[in-house]
């Protein structure tokens, strides 16, 4: 059985998305059977896969209306190497249409049940706020990767995260904090250390040694529709990717 993460911070601009696909597909160059499932209405982590969200016969939208059916008919494989459950524009739409629904929290936990033998990880990317795809998201992880951008407020807005995981945990009891990645960091200045180190004392060994750097070529690579170990792969950002897929390698055991 693999292992289900959802990416959460309710907060933007944390390089969410940006970690999903570089981690996932890092993953999948190792060799890792890697899903990923794009529960964003703005679809970035499928655009970043070149895949247009205007173009698609079944989406994320489908298989949150028809649980039953599962994922796999609305999953595509990438050239990037990990396989995909994109989503489309009609997602935004979604979330008026599933409130009626019984179990909306549960609708992906549901879809995922058939697959989830299939793939060694499943990577989650939800939007920043908290919604009904947030919320199924958390919902169907084993536990949540927290990108934690480090700039001067990197710590207040974890206890609103702290706070949705314990409002999940009534429904998913054994839902937890799987592990923290300090993302954006600039370790030339003092600041971005002393929040590091802030970070780190905190959360101890819930933090990964790897730190993703602040990277042009990471910014870049999204609107290359490619992820950064295909875009740039000698570049820092790509380097620190792959440091960061070994080290959840070491800690989940493949």
């Amino acid at each position: 059985m693999g292992h289900t993460f959802a990416l959460a911070m309710q907060k933007g601009g944390v390089g969410k998305t940006t970690t999903t696909l570089s981690l996932g597909t890092m993953l999948a160059d190792a060799g890792r059977r890697v899903l990923m499932i794009d529960l964003d209405p703005q679809a970035n982590l499928t655009q970043g896969l070149g895949i247009d969200p205007g173009d698609l016969e079944y989406s994320l939208y489908e298989v949150l209306l028809n649980p039953e059916r599962g994922v796999g008919f609305a999953t595509r494989s990438t050239t990037a190497g990990p396989d995909l459950v994109p989503a489309s524009l009609d997602l935004a739409g979604a979330e008026l249409e599933l409130s009626g629904k019984v179990g909306r929290e549960l609708l992906l936990r549901k879809a995922l049940r058939t697959v989830r033998s299939e793939y060694d990880y499943i990577l989650l990317d939800p939007p920043p706020s908290l919604g009904i795809f947030s919320l199924n998201a958390l919902a169907a992880a084993d536990a949540v990767i927290v990108p934690l951008q480090l700039h001067a407020y990197a710590l207040k807005a974890m206890p609103q995260l702290e706070a949705t995981i314990e409002l999940v945990k009534e429904i998913h009891p054994s839902l937890a904090i799987g592990g923290i990645i300090c993302t954006l960091a600039d370790r030339r200045t003092n600041l971005s250390q002393q929040i590091e180190q802030e970070v780190r004392d905190q959360y101890g060994t819930l933090v990964f040694e790897t730190v993703i750097p602040i990277n042009v070529k990471l910014a870049e690579a999204p609107s290359s529709g490619m992820p950064i170990g295909k875009y740039a792969p000698h570049s820092a950002g790509a380097q620190a990717y792959a440091a960061l897929a070994r080290e959840l390698e070491a800690r989940y055991g493949h």
